[in-house]
């Protein structure tokens, strides 16, 4: 990997995409594999203010519900759920996600928002590196702007670079 290569990266495409690109020294399968299976996911994918992923449940096949809840240090959760769209191992994944802020009010059997963000991840092989392009396909201009302005690509990279870690660690 060059070092040109690192950081996340970001395009904003139309009114309502938003494109990040990270570049990963392992192979796709693995960096999939850190995207889908909880035991892996819990090492990296920290949530604001360095929340921990207390709850990471995946149903992953086109259809499957998944939902991904942060404690923080009082034990208070919230996150994210949604379905998977596409899974595709170990090149693409699709999901629509919804957030939610507090689980006490939280319903699993509740409806999806219909404005739901819509993110697709694709794992492509460069050379020894992974290239993962993760798009954000939002309900409008608006969520975009909310979503950029509220510090989501550092928090991102943030998390990738706790990704790293684990893989110089652990493989």
């Amino acid at each position: 990997m060059q070092s040109e290569q690192k950081g996340v990266k970001l395009e904003l495409r139309g009114e309502t995409d938003a494109v990040l690109t990270r570049y990963f020294a392992a192979p796709r399968e693995l960096i999939f594999d850190y995207h889908t299976k909880p035991e892996l996911m819990r090492k990296w994918l920290i949530g604001p203010g360095g929340m921990k992923l207390d709850v990471c449940e995946n149903d992953l096949r086109a259809g499957g519900k998944y939902l991904y809840a942060y404690a923080d240090e009082k034990g208070k959760l919230m996150g994210v759920y949604g379905h998977f769209i596409e899974v595709a191992a170990p090149e693409t994944l699709t999901n629509t996600e919804n957030y939610m802020m507090d689980m006490e009010t939280f319903d699993p059997n509740a409806a999806e928002d219909p404005a739901a963000t819509v993110e697709s991840r694709v794992f492509s092989t460069d050379g020894e590196s992974t290239l993962v392009t993760h798009t954000c396909t939002y309900a409008s201009a608006e969520v975009r702007g909310m979503m950029m302005d509220s510090g989501m690509v550092d928090a991102l990279e943030e998390c990738y670079r706790k990704l790293e870690e684990c893989i110089r660690e652990n493989h």
